[in-house]
């Protein structure tokens, strides 16, 4: 099993993109629909909780380990995810990677999925590398 991380998402479509893409190294273990759910859902799967609610049925759903990190697509704005970070804060300190909304992006569909990916993963590993990995702060790939 991969490295356990949650996603959050507006679409389930490119959300499956994005899981199948993060396999092996990383296992999406719970997918966030919206900020609000995320508020409720996060904090829950940060203080270890083994069924947490979901309004998706992606991710692995194994709450055995706790996430490492959370990746956030570009559908959350500043809002949302200060709506969902404020919830989450001092519980377990993880790294949040949004994306870098000035770097060009592809067109919403499959292969935005895998350019979301690539960055996710090249920017997990150098933040493993750097010893950043139990720091709350947000990460632009």
């Amino acid at each position: 099993m991969g490295i356990p991380i949650i996603l959050c998402g507006k679409t389930e479509h490119i959300g499956q993109v994005v899981v199948a893409g993060l396999k092996p190294e990383y296992d999406v273990i719970h997918f966030v629909m919206s900020p609000e759910s995320g508020a409720v859902q996060i904090p829950a799967i940060l203080r270890g909780e083994q069924s947490p609610p979901s309004d998706s049925a992606l991710g692995s759903k194994d709450y055995s380990k706790p996430p490492v990190a959370i990746v956030l697509g570009g559908g959350f704005d500043d809002a949302g995810v200060n709506v969902i970070k404020k919830a989450s804060e001092g519980i377990k300190p993880v790294p949040w990677l949004r994306p870098d909304l000035t770097k060009p992006a592809l067109p919403l569909g499959p292969e935005y999925g895998k350019a979301m990916v690539a960055r996710v993963k090249e920017l997990l590993a150098q933040l493993e590398k750097e010893g950043k990995m139990n720091e709350e702060k947000v990460h632009l790939f």
